[in-house]
């Protein structure tokens, strides 16, 4: 079976229809993944650039970006790594107000088994539980 890699501009079209010509092209994409024709993956970068743009470009509230992201994450016809990561980020991102990359890279750690976060934003590192916070 076919791989491909889809770009952030591909998650971004499927999301705010803004252009029903290349959003079709992308939903057709996505049917040749949903009928086994290629497998489609989308790279962690990706996802942060997503939840860039929808915020700094297109000015989304955090609760829709969160709602576009958990429905990209849960397409199947989308493979990505650290899925379970950017389901937590995104949960947290949203409920306690955060930057979503700390949020990504607490989950990160966490998943890993490290709880120890060197960091001057302490902010948003000490909203996450099970989080140790400390300064160098």
């Amino acid at each position: 079976m076919q791989k491909a890699v889809i770009d952030t501009n591909i998650i971004v079209r499927l999301i705010v229809k803004d252009d029903d010509r290349q959003r079709d092209a992308c939903l057709r994409l996505l049917e040749r993944a949903r009928n086994r024709e290629l497998v489609l993956h989308l790279l962690p970068v990706s996802v942060l650039e997503t939840v860039w743009i929808l915020e700094k470009y297109y000015q989304l509230p955090k609760k829709k970006v969160r709602d576009f992201v958990e429905a990209i994450l849960n397409t199947h016809e989308i493979v990505c790594d650290m899925e379970n990561v950017f389901k937590s980020a995104i949960a947290v991102y949203e409920e306690k107000n955060i930057k979503f990359a700390d949020a990504v890279i607490a989950f990160w750690g966490t998943e890993k088994n490290i709880n120890i976060f060197y960091t001057y934003d302490k902010r948003d590192f000490s909203r996450i539980p099970g989080i140790e916070v400390k300064q160098p």
